[in-house]
C-alpha cells in the first residue's frame, strides 16, 4: 500500500514544479520559461494520468475503502480545474499570487493530506514514522513555495519590499520549524535518509542564504538571476523528492532494520507528545473541545501533538497561508491581525490560554483569513490539520466540537466587534478593563496589563494618543495607572461598563450585591 504515496508523491511533485515555472512565467510577464512551462505541464499531466489509471486498480481490490477513494477523485478534479486554467495562464490572465494561491490551496494541500491519510490507512505502519513522514512533507512544500516567492522576487526586484522580505522570511522560519519537528519525531533510520540525501552546493549555497536573511543581517537579493535560483532551488526540491521517496518505503514498523538493530532504542508513538506535562495534559482535557472526549480519541489526537514555546514578535502564519495546523493556546498572549496596503496592521483579535487560532480554516480546509504573531511569550498546542479533519469525519462527538467552537467564535467576535467598534472610547475602554478584571480574578481591585499598551489601544481600535487620553480620564477618577496595571478606586469602579455578555461572568450577577442590575436586560428579554 506504501507504493500508493510514490504514485502521489510524483503528481505533488510535477504539481510544485508546475506551481514554481508558471509563476515564474508570469511575474516575467511571458518572457521567461514558456517552453519550459509547457513542457512541465505535460509532465504534470503524465504523473496524474499514471493516478488515474492506478485508481481503477484500487476500485477492484480492498486495499482502500469508497470514501478514500473518492477524495482522490477529488483531488483529481481539482486537478482537471488547473488543466482547464493552463491556457489562460499561457495567456498571463493570472497574476503570480492567483497563481501560488490555486496551486497551494486546490491541489498542492489537498494531495498532501491525501499522502498523509494513505500512510495512515496502512495499519502496517508505524504512527511515530507517518509523524515524522508528515512533517516532511510539509518541510517539502514550504520550500516549494519558497521557490516560486523567490522567483517572483527576483524578477519583480521586490526584495526590497518590506512586506514580501517578511513574507520571505517567514517562509524561512516556518522551514526551520518543520525541519527541527521532523528531526525530532523521527526516528534514526529517518534522519540518516535525510542527512545522506541533503548534500551538495545546492543545498550549502541555500543554508548560507537562510542565513542572511536572519535577524541582524544586511539584507539584499539573492545574487542570482531568476533562472540560476530556479535551477538551484528545484535541485533541491529533487533532493527532498528522494527523500520522500525513501521514507514512505520505511514506514512500516521495524521496515528495514535487521534483528540487531530492531532493538535498538527509537522515537515510539508515547513520543510523540514529549514536552506535554501533566498539567497541560490535565488543562487540554478540560478545553471545551476536548472535555469527556472517550479516552482513545483523545490519545489518538495528542499522539500527533506538538508543544512548543513561542517568544514574543514570533509569526505564526500570514493570511493567506495554507492552514496546516490547528494552534491551540496554553499560555501567553497571540493577535490576529490584517495588513493593509500602506504598511499598517488592523488587530482583529486578542487570544490568551485556552483558545483555539482560526481553526475554522483547519475545520474547513481553507486558507487562513488573518495573520497570526505572538504578543506576550506563549505556549502553544499543535495538531496537524490533516490528522484533525480526519478524524472529525471518523467521530460524531468531534463533530459537535467543532460546530459548537464555530458557534462561540462568531459569537464572540459579533460581541467584540459591538463592544470595541461601536462604543466611544471611554466605553471601550472600560468595557476592556472589566473583562480583564473578571478574566483574572484574584485580586478584586487589581488588573494586569497583559500586553504592550500600543497593542491594547490598536486592538481597541484606537490611536494611541486616543487611548492615552483615555486613560488620563480614568486616572481623574481615582483609578492609579502605571505600565503594567491598573488599581481600581473600588471594587465596583467598573461595573458601570458591564453588559450582559460580560455580566455571566461575573459571581456579583443576579445577586443582590450587584450594583449594575440593568446591565442584563438584554438577556432577561429572552425569557
Amino acid at each position: 500500500m506504501n507504493k500508493t504515496l510514490l504514485y502521489l508523491g510524483d503528481a505533488l511533485h510535477q504539481m510544485q514544479a508546475e506551481r514554481g515555472c508558471a509563476v515564474l512565467f508570469t511575474s516575467s510577464k511571458g518572457t521567461l520559461f514558456r517552453d519550459e512551462l509547457e513542457t512541465v505541464f505535460e509532465q504534470s499531466a503524465a504523473a496524474f494520468n499514471v493516478v488515474r489509471e492506478k485508481l481503477k486498480e484500487w476500485h477492484n481490490v480492498d486495499a482502500f475503502d469508497d470514501d478514500f477513494l473518492n477524495k482522490i477523485e477529488v483531488v483529481l478534479d481539482n486537478c482537471e480545474t488547473v488543466k482547464s486554467r493552463r491556457n489562460r495562464i499561457l495567456n498571463l490572465e493570472f497574476n503570480p499570487t492567483e497563481i501560488i494561491s490555486g496551486y497551494s490551496h486546490n491541489v498542492i494541500s489537498p494531495l498532501i493530506d491525501l499522502m498523509v491519510l494513505v500512510a495512515l490507512f496502512n495499519k502496517d505502519n508505524d504512527p511515530a514514522k507517518i509523524s515524522a513522514y508528515s512533517y516532511f512533507l510539509q518541510l517539502k512544500e514550504k520550500f516549494g513555495r519558497e521557490r516560486a516567492l523567490g522567483a517572483r522576487g527576483l524578477v519583480t526586484k521586490s526584495f526590497e519590499n518590506r512586506e514580501f522580505l517578511d513574507r520571505f522570511r517567514f517562509l524561512v522560519s516556518e522551514q526551520n520549524s518543520f525541519k527541527r519537528t521532523f528531526f525530532a519525531m523521527a526516528d534514526d533510520q529517518q534522519k540518516h535518509v535525510y542527512d545522506s540525501i541533503m548534500q551538495g552546493n545546492a543545498v550549502q549555497k541555500l543554508t548560507e542564504l537562510h542565513d542572511s536573511f536572519k535577524p541582524g543581517h544586511k539584507t539584499s537579493a539573492p545574487a542570482l538571476t531568476p533562472q540560476d535560483w530556479f535551477g538551484m532551488t528545484s535541485e533541491k526540491m529533487n533532493l527532498m523528492k528522494t527523500v520522500e521517496e525513501e521514507l514512505a518505503e520505511t514506514l512500516e514498523k521495524d521496515a528495514g532494520l535487521s534483528p540487531d538493530q530492531s532493538s535498538l532504542p527509537r522515537i515510539q508513538v508515547t513520543r510523540q507528545v514529549d514536552g506535554i506535562t501533566t498539567e497541560q495534559r490535565n488543562f487540554i482535557e478540560e478545553l471545551p473541545f476536548f472535555i469527556n472526549l472517550p479516552e482513545d480519541i483523545l490519545t489518538g489526537l495528542l499522539q500527533h501533538a506538538q508543544v512548543r514555546e513561542y517568544k514574543k514578535g514570533k509569526l505564526l502564519f500570514l493570511e493567506g497561508e495554507v492552514s496546516s495546523r490547528l494552534h491551540i493556546m496554553l499560555s501567553g498572549w497571540v493577535k490576529l491581525f490584517k495588513g493593509t496596503a500602506q504598511g499598517e496592521e488592523t488587530v482583529m483579535q486578542m487570544l490568551s490560554s485556552g483558545d483555539m487560532i482560526s481553526e475554522s480554516s483547519v475545520f474547513l480546509n481553507a486558507n487562513y483569513p488573518v495573520s497570526a504573531q505572538v504578543a506576550k511569550q506563549a505556549v502553544i498546542l499543535t495538531l496537524p490539520a490533516p490528522i484533525i479533519r480526519e478524524r472529525i469525519k471518523e467521530h460524531n462527538e468531534l463533530a459537535l466540537r467543532v460546530v459548537a467552537s464555530m458557534s462561540k467564535n462568531s459569537h464572540t467576535l459579533i460581541q467584540e466587534f459591538e463592544n470595541i467598534r461601536l462604543k466611544p472610547a471611554t466605553e471601550r475602554v472600560g468595557w476592556f478593563l472589566l473583562k480583564l478584571l473578571l478574566e483574572q480574578g484574584q485580586v478584586p481591585d487589581l488588573i494586569e496589563l497583559p500586553y504592550d499598551k500600543s497593542l491594547i489601544a490598536s486592538y481597541l481600535d484606537m490611536k494611541p494618543e486616543t487611548f492615552s487620553r483615555t486613560l488620563k480620564r480614568f486616572r481623574d477618577n481615582g483609578f492609579e495607572i502605571s505600565k503594567n496595571s491598573v488599581i481600581l478606586p473600588n471594587i465596583n469602579a467598573l461595573c458601570g461598563f458591564c453588559d450582559h455578555d460580560l455580566a455571566t461572568g461575573c459571581d456579583k450577577h443576579g445577586t443582590p450585591a450587584c450594583p449594575n442590575p440593568d446591565c442584563d436586560q438584554d438577556l432577561n428579554a429572552d425569557f
